[in-house]
């Protein structure tokens, strides 16, 4: 039986591995150049990848190996596992996942291309969220945000296709639905997920509201309206994921000319870390076709890893900057004797705690002191700035991120719901703004994650639970992450190393000495 759990493993292996490089790589040219043909070519990897994994065949084996008991080391146990987990996830029949990667094909290449026109002219991403920044004129600012939801009226139909055709499969295998497969498959139990949530909704939602009230203050006074007045198109984020600028220290004034490249690779070099060959690798910098948003990408699990950025010399993308690079420094110091299969991060939460522990470090006093050369005279003002929009920003996505789990909830639970009201239901008991009256759009479609990145956002709020962990793990440890090569080397052994050799919950308490527990995100919320 060892023999066979071995050349099941090692067949298993040998075929998924080009099929994944392959399939990654045509992401990364999709996404990089946004041309139909990049776009077919990103469907064909997809579907084949898909179709590997879809073999029912292969996730027979694999249970049938795991219910016997034949694996005889924790290796290949785990192997086993990892088999069987995307087996399941992917099972379907051949007709869904074609259609399936046609759908997603035609929905990637309108968010990659979109650009929102506005009084003629057509804005990215960036120039959006420019004007949503700057501008005090109401007329400017409706009309730049309603802009910006054009693109969900283009891909809602869509949409809602590739959450019937999740469903489809989803029920064909005996779950309730695509979210209910999906965090089941991912290792999260669904019940204990919303009792966290619950929870953290309990306890954020006083500090929420005291940010929120000093917020709407601020963009009352910006644009001469009274505070009940105030509509989504009056706050600096299109989403309200991020907050807006608050006290008297103009954070992102801060950064007017920084080279975002200079100040992360600074970062890293103080834990003793070179992200030079990442950079190398990277495409950094806005261009049309191109993704406007971000992310990392390891493409065959050997070293040849990647982020997509567009970066601006501002908070924001130097932030982001950190962030990506969180995620791919995670992989960079994976154990290089890992079987493949293993070679990746524990669990999409652990590189998501990680890569927002690394974006952290952008607001700590001493970050901006060290790294970004703060005058000492400043520091005081500025790291009292910086602390207020730490705790602004954790509020306010944790907010963001109830309002996506139970939208995704409710989207697969009836794809052919009212799911405008829905939206807009949860964002106004979420994160308390006002949906625009007579609107009847399908505002939610303009947020690319819930096409492509179906039920991922509840991994974004419990990495940050794992990423404050892991900082009050650091702090007692060795005082803190900037500058200290004894953190990079702490992260290095005990995180980044055993890759996916344990589930995500034995490998945080193996790291961090104990089980995860909300107590250290609450805290820093308060």
């Amino acid at each position: 039986m060892t023999s066979t759990v071995e050349s099941f493993i090692t067949e298993t292996t040998d075929r998924a591995r080009p099929l994944e490089k392959a399939f990654t790589l045509a992401e990364w040219e999709a996404a990089t150049l946004g041309t139909p043909e990049a776009i077919q070519a990103q469907q064909t990897a997809q579907t084949a990848y898909m179709r590997f994994w879809a073999d029912p065949r292969r996730l027979k084996t694999a249970k049938d190996l795991m219910d016997s008991g034949a694996a005889q080391d924790a290796l290949a146990s785990r192997q086993l596992r990892v088999i069987y987990l995307t087996a399941a996830q992917n099972q379907q029949d051949e007709a869904t996942l074609e259609e399936i990667a046609q759908v997603e094909a035609e929905v990637r290449q309108r968010y990659f291309n979109f650009r929102a026109l506005v009084d003629g002219q057509a804005l990215n991403d960036n120039q959006i969220d420019e004007i949503l920044l700057k501008t005090s004129d109401p007329v400017e600012a409706r009309r730049t945000w309603e802009g910006s939801k054009q693109v969900g009226v283009e891909v809602a139909d869509k949409v809602r296709q590739l959450a019937r055709l999740r469903n489809r499969s989803a029920q064909a295998h005996g779950f309730r639905d695509h979210f209910h497969r999906s965090l089941t498959l991912s290792e999260i139990d669904e019940g204990e997920l919303l009792e966290i949530f619950a929870d953290l909704d309990r306890q954020s939602r006083r500090p929420f509201d005291e940010v929120k009230a000093a917020i709407d203050r601020s963009r009352s006074a910006r644009f001469g309206v009274p505070t009940e007045d105030l509509r989504p198109w009056h706050y600096s984020n299109r989403f309200f994921q991020e907050p807006d600028p608050l006290g008297e220290v103009d954070l992102d004034g801060l950064f007017t000319g920084r080279d975002p490249v200079a100040l992360a690779t600074a970062t890293f070099d103080g834990l003793g870390i070179d992200v030079r060959p990442v950079l190398a690798r990277s495409d950094l910098y806005p261009r049309d076709g191109k993704n406007q948003h971000a992310f990392s990408t390891h493409i065959d699990r050997q070293g040849d890893i990647r982020t997509l950025n567009n970066l601006q010399p501002n908070e924001y993308w130097i932030e982001t900057l950190h962030h990506e690079l969180g995620h791919a420094v995670y992989e960079m110091y994976l154990d290089p004797s890992l079987p493949w299969l293993l070679a990746a991060p524990a669990h999409i939460l652990s590189t998501e705690a990680v890569a927002t522990l690394m974006g952290d470090v952008t607001r700590e006093e001493e970050w901006l002191t060290g790294v970004l050369g703060v005058p000492p005279a400043q520091a005081a003002p500025v790291a009292a700035a910086a602390r207020q929009r730490s705790r602004a920003t954790l509020l306010l996505f944790t907010r963001w991120c109830l309002v996506m789990t139970h939208f995704e909830r409710g989207f697969y639970a009836d794809p052919e719901a009212d799911l405008d009201t829905l939206w807009w239901d949860l964002v106004e008991h979420h994160q308390g703004i006002r949906r625009p009256e007579g609107r009847h759009a399908p505002d939610w479609a303009a947020k690319i994650h819930v096409a492509l990145f179906p039920v991922y956002y509840h991994n974004y709020e419990l990495g940050s639970l794992v990423r404050a962990q892991l900082r009050a793990h650091l702090q007692r440890q060795v005082g803190g992450l900037v500058g200290r090569r004894q953190a990079g080397a702490w992260l290095i052994e005990h995180v980044f190393r055993p890759g996916a050799r344990l589930d995500w919950a034995q490998h945080i308490v193996a790291a961090t000495g104990e089980a995860l527990t909300p107590r250290y995100f609450i805290e820093s919320m308060r």
